[in-house]
């Protein structure tokens, strides 16, 4: 099962400037966000202030901050969870992508790559191998890049296969993924999203701001977690019925939102995907 997103006053800046990317936000707009979350001002300055020194964020000299270009690929990444199963392609029943870790690493370098392809949907095979269906539309380049960005150590080795005995491609198959847990978050979350779409309304304005960053944000990182197994592992219209109900329930937040942040540039992002 995927672990419970946390709101902390790194992924309130990281969340709300992804959407603004390209364009500052003003320190006073994601203070008061995350006044919404009990959050004191010295504690998302803090969070700022960390967040430039790793280079995640930058700043104007004004108080503007947005996501730094360096976290450009990521943050394409995870706005792509709008395209639903189009992120995938076909599969060859027998192809695979698979990453083989370095001996002895240090112990913080290890998690941190064992994270990161757990969150792309790889699964640990045997002794250092981890192994995902190459079903992914993106080159080897491409998600080579992309998962180092996010913490996989550069000495890691990722690779396709299509020669793997049967019986071990069975065993991936049937085991490394728990797609009934899946098929399950994908139902529970649904009712929750339509639960919530249907009371935002009826909420005072700041109980409706913490509820839809919250649910919103709880479904989004669902959809950019899935790992994206084609349909002769898993087929299950439960992904698309929730994707196309996450794009209705932002709408209505959207509406929320852009009231509360005035004339902040926030949310544009979302208005181009729909208008493409």
């Amino acid at each position: 099962m995927l672990k419970k997103r946390q709101i902390t006053p790194k992924t309130i800046i990281l969340d709300v400037l992804r959407l603004t990317r390209g364009n500052f936000c003003q320190s006073a707009k994601l203070i008061s966000v995350g006044e919404l979350f009990d959050f004191k001002a010295s504690t998302i300055r803090v969070a700022l202030t960390r967040l430039l020194t790793t280079g995640k964020i930058e700043a104007d000299g004004s108080g503007g901050y947005r996501m730094s270009s360096n976290t450009d690929l990521l943050s394409d990444y995870i706005e792509q969870w709008r395209l639903g199963d189009l992120r995938r392609g076909e599969w060859q029943t027998d192809g695979w992508l698979m990453v083989l870790l370095p001996s002895n690493p240090d112990r913080a370098i290890r998690t941190l790559s064992q994270t990161t392809l757990q969150f792309f949907g790889f699964r640990k095979a045997r002794n250092k191998v981890w192994v995902r269906p190459n079903n992914l539309l993106p080159s080897l380049i491409d998600l080579r890049a992309l998962y180092q960005l996010v913490g996989l150590e550069k000495e890691a080795l990722l690779f396709k296969a299509d020669d793997i005995p049967y019986p071990e491609q069975f065993i991936w198959e049937s085991t490394l993924w728990h797609t009934e847990d899946l098929q399950f978050t994908y139902e529970q979350q649904l009712m929750k999203l339509a639960k919530s779409k249907a009371r935002l309304d009826e909420l005072k304005v700041n109980n409706a701001l913490r509820e839809s960053f919250m649910i919103g944000g709880e479904t989004i990182n669902l959809l950019v977690r899935d790992p994206l197994l084609p349909d002769e592992m898993f087929c299950t219209p439960k992904r698309e019925e929730l994707r196309h109900a996450m794009c209705d329930y932002d709408a209505c937040g959207h509406k929320i939102w852009t009231r509360f942040m005035g004339d902040s540039i926030v949310f544009n992002i979302y208005q181009d995907e729909k208008n493409k």
